[in-house]
Formats: C-alpha cells, sequence, structure tokens
C-alpha cells in the first residue's frame, strides 16, 4: 500500500468528527447505524453475492466500516486524518479489525482496478465536486460481478431543512451546548458550527444527488442495478429522526445496489 501523505490545509471535516462517531450518544437519537449495517450487508450477502473485501468510500469516523468488520475485510477510506483516527481508536476500543485504512481522495481512489468485491458510499458524494468521478472509481476498482451500494440523500430542492427540522435542531443544539463535555475553546480547530458553515459555503455549488441521477451513471459504468429502496429513512431514524423526518428533514434517502457486469 502506498504511504499515506496527509494534507497540510485545513480541512473543516476535522472538526466535525463527534457527529459521526459510532459512540456518540447524541448521534444515537438521529440515526440507528445498526440497520444502516444490517441493510447494507444483505446487498453484499445476497443470494449470489460472495463479497469478502469490501471498501468503504468516505468513511468519516467509521460507524459502517466498524459494524461491518464482523462479516467483511473492510478498507475505509477518507480524506480527513481526524475521522480516520476516531475509527482507528473505536475500532481498538470495540475489538473490530478494520482493515486498513486509507486518506485519499474519493475521486481518485487509490487502488489498481478490480480491487475489492464490493464498494460503498454512504452520505459521501454530495460534498465533492465531481460525484460522478467518485461513482466511476468506486466501479473501476469493484472486480466484476461485485457489488456497489450507495446510500444517500435525495436533495431534490438544495439543501435547506423544512421548519420543524430547524426548530428541533436549533433547539437540539442549544441543549448540546448545556451538556458538552469537552471545552471547545481549548482545541486547536474551529467549533463544529464555524466547520459546518465552511463545508456549506464550499459545497454549496455542487450537483445535487438523487437517485436517477446515481442510476443513470452506474448504468453508463457498465452496472445492473439489483435494488433501490427509497424507504430506508423510516428504518434508520432515532428518537429525534423520527419526529422531525430524519437528519435532512424534508428530503428522502435512497440505497442503490448495483452489480458491476461488464466492463467499461
Amino acid at each position: 500500500m502506498k504511504k499515506e501523505h496527509y494534507p497540510t490545509y485545513y480541512n473543516p471535516w476535522d472538526s466535525v468528527i463527534d457527529n459521526y462517531d459510532i459512540k456518540s450518544k447524541s448521534r444515537q437519537l438521529w440515526v440507528k447505524d445498526e440497520i444502516y449495517a444490517e441493510l447494507v450487508k444483505n446487498h453484499f450477502l445476497d443470494e449470489d453475492g460472495n463479497c469478502n473485501t469490501i471498501l468503504d468510500v468516505g468513511c468519516g469516523a467509521g460507524t459502517l466500516s466498524i459494524l461491518l468488520a464482523d462479516w467483511f475485510r473492510v478498507y475505509s477510506l477518507d480524506f480527513s486524518r481526524a475521522m480516520l483516527e476516531r475509527l482507528k481508536t473505536r475500532a481498538k476500543e470495540l475489538k473490530k479489525g478494520v482493515t486498513a485504512m486509507i486518506i485519499a481522495d474519493n475521486q481518485k481512489i487509490p487502488f489498481k482496478s478490480n480491487s475489492f468485491d464490493g464498494t460503498l458510499c454512504k452520505f459521501a458524494l454530495w460534498p465533492v465536486p465531481n460525484p460522478k468521478k467518485t461513482i466511476e472509481e468506486m466501479v473501476r476498482v469493484t472486480k466484476l460481478n461485485g457489488r456497489i451500494i450507495i446510500v444517500e440523500v435525495a436533495h431534490t430542492n438544495g439543501y435547506e431543512l423544512n421548519l420543524r427540522s430547524k426548530f428541533v435542531y436549533c433547539t437540539y443544539k442549544i441543549l448540546k451546548k448545556f451538556v458538552r463535555v469537552r471545552n471547545w475553546k481549548m482545541q486547536k480547530t474551529l467549533h463544529d458550527d464555524e466547520a459546518w458553515k465552511i463545508i456549506r459555503e464550499t459545497t454549496k455549488n455542487n450537483p445535487k444527488i438523487n437517485l436517477d441521477f446515481v442510476k443513470e451513471i452506474l448504468e453508463s459504468c457498465g452496472c445492473e442495478i439489483t435494488s433501490a429502496d427509497t424507504s430506508i429513512k423510516a428504518k434508520i431514524n432515532g428518537i429525534i429522526g423520527k419526529f422531525c423526518g430524519g437528519q435532512c428533514g424534508g428530503h428522502n434517502y435512497f440505497l442503490i445496489c448495483a452489480k458491476k457486469r461488464r466492463e467499461v
């Protein structure tokens, strides 16, 4: 494996790690990561699936990588060093054998073609300027007849939250400030609210992701769509998520699974 090269610029994703931490109590109020893992696992291990080695593209702090390590040899890829360090810490604490962690741009995956039995990308297309390239790269590194699974928010009307979601989220943030144990002022990173402002500003002109967009690209890359689930939102929402319509209230989620049928 190539030597890791860490970026020297500030990465705002390094400051929002707690939002993606598998042990975060507040995260558990919003989403059920174990349901995500079960859904993904079932697609990788369907009746004619034979997945052993998988690549988690844009893995963040590794919630899915850690949970899926019970069934697969998982390679976790992200461009945030801090996210991968948190993944490493949690995997060790939970005694999960994540095979490797790679810091890289998901628009240029540093593996040879046909390297993995399956590839996975959950909510990591919308932040990149060229999601089409990310999907093409996922297909490229997947073996023939392997599975490509993508989970995303169907952003058909931009990224604005509905009114109920805005109210709940603002209330949640106020309460969170009272119970926050860590004093962020002592850290050498931005407060997560400031980091999210940077993320929203730098991604506002990115293509809006939806099911048809992803399906069209997968099919153009020689893949056969085997499943498209638009009902996952109701399955994975935690207590707060159910009340305000999910982490991205007002938008639906989708999971699409495809089989790589031919090289393009």
